[in-house]
């Protein structure tokens, strides 16, 4: 967009400037030719040093003035003006353009004339029209002048009338200077137009970019949870047991197992309560009932304890640092580790367990600096890749499995920042 704005503006400009170089080359009516000769000369003799200021020549000669105009003002300067005036009054009645005004004078002097001639085509525009009669006196005293130029302007007359066929209309001279105006504002509209177009597509791409990485960021956490449930189904229905059915199990182990424990520590009861049967025919019959009740307490006393220690030997805590690129945890270790562990997983069976992120501040400053190495791979959410916290909370614990060796992610965890 910017570009596009500048290159216009430039298309503008050149077309501006053509069109006044092109009005530069029409020719002028006889009126403003005749304006045009009488300024020349009149800065012409500025430079020599002896002309009246312009705003004099304004007072003077309200509706402009011409060469003999000049003549009754600088007539007593004797030589140097007639040069002046003999040289622009060969020109005076040919019929020119304002680049042939620029070519009577030198650059230096046109820089005064440009502007004077063109501050009078504003203020009088009806000089396309041939100027009113001069007084009698002073066309008396141009009359001698006018039949000297008389028989040069009969002999040109054909040249010039065929040279007026072929012009263009003439048009106000002051055209080029609004057509470079206009250039110029065009040109400056532009300008703004692409600086300020400049913010607004900055802070329309900033916008997109943030919406992008938004839709982004969901967009994965929705692939990676149905990543996780089907790999999870597909676990499932490969026959290989699921994480209920392994603590299912692990609670029924001991319950096969008491019946042993219950014959073998029986037995020997057994064999001390015969003695005690033996007496009980001397004496009172209810005491051996009494004592075998005792050491039934006593059996079952000592089971609960066995039962309890084989629950909490069953029980298992592991620290474990980030996953790799297959999602198998890189570094498993019984004791927490600073710098290398992130998460702690809970298993039952040393098959599947549990794992969330560890509840430390060192542990979460850790995990942030990398979030897409250290988080990614085992825990999703909104946005987790953007830190938008210091403290990590895990809402759902992940599961992992031990597979070939390794603990590896099946379900991941999932959790959000706080601060």
């Amino acid at each position: 967009m910017k570009r596009f704005t500048l290159l216009m503006a430039a298309i503008i400009c050149l077309a501006t400037s053509a069109l006044a170089q092109v009005s530069e080359n029409q020719t002028l009516s006889n009126t403003l030719w005749k304006q045009g000769i009488a300024r020349c000369a009149h800065y012409t003799a500025y430079a020599k040093g002896f002309a009246k200021r312009s705003d004099e020549m304004v007072a003077r000669f309200p509706q402009g003035y011409t060469l003999d105009d000049l003549n009754d003002v600088y007539g007593n300067q004797g030589q140097k003006w007639e040069k002046i005036y003999n040289e622009f009054k060969k020109e005076e009645d040919k019929a020119g353009s304002i680049a042939d005004l620029k070519d009577l004078v030198s650059a230096q002097i046109w820089k005064l004339v440009e502007p004077d001639f063109n501050a009078f085509i504003t203020d009088h525009p009806d000089m396309m029209k041939d100027l009113p009669a001069q007084p009698e006196e002073k066309q008396a005293e141009g009359e001698n002048a006018n039949e000297e130029q008389q028989t040069a302007q009969e002999e040109s007359a054909p040249a010039v009338a065929d040279g007026a066929k072929t012009s263009l209309p003439s048009c106000p001279v002051n055209l080029p200077l609004w057509l470079s105006i206009l250039g110029a504002l065009l040109g400056l509209w532009a300008l703004l137009t692409a600086l300020s177009n400049r913010g607004k597509v900055k802070e329309m791409q900033r916008a997109f970019a943030r919406e992008l990485e938004r839709t982004n960021a969901n967009l994965q956490e929705f692939s990676t949870d149905t990543a996780d449930r089907i790999k999870a189904l597909s676990i499932r229905m490969t026959g290989k047991p699921s994480y209920a059915d392994d603590l299912a199990v692990a609670d029924e182990a001991p319950a096969e197992e008491e019946p042993e424990i219950v014959e073998e520590e029986v037995e020997p009861a057994e064999d001390v309560a015969e003695e005690p049967a033996e007496d009980a025919v001397e004496a009172v019959a209810g005491e051996p009932a009494e004592e075998g009740a005792e050491g039934a307490d006593e059996d079952i006393d000592v089971e609960e304890p066995v039962e309890a220690a084989a629950e909490e030997e069953e029980v298992m805590n592991l620290f474990m640092s980030k996953p790799d690129e297959n999602d198998d945890f890189t570094r498993v270790s019984n004791d927490y580790e600073p710098g290398n562990s992130i998460y702690v997983l809970t298993s039952f069976d040393g098959k599947r367990g549990e794992f969330e992120v560890i509840d430390k501040p060192e542990v979460h400053r850790y995990a942030l600096m990398m979030p897409a190495e250290n988080l990614i791979r085992a825990c999703s959410g909104n946005a987790i890749q953007i830190p938008s916290g210091t403290r990590i909370v895990t809402d759902r614990p992940g599961e992992a499995e031990f597979i070939d060796g390794k603990w590896h992610v099946v379900v991941k965890a999932i959790i959000h920042y706080e601060n």
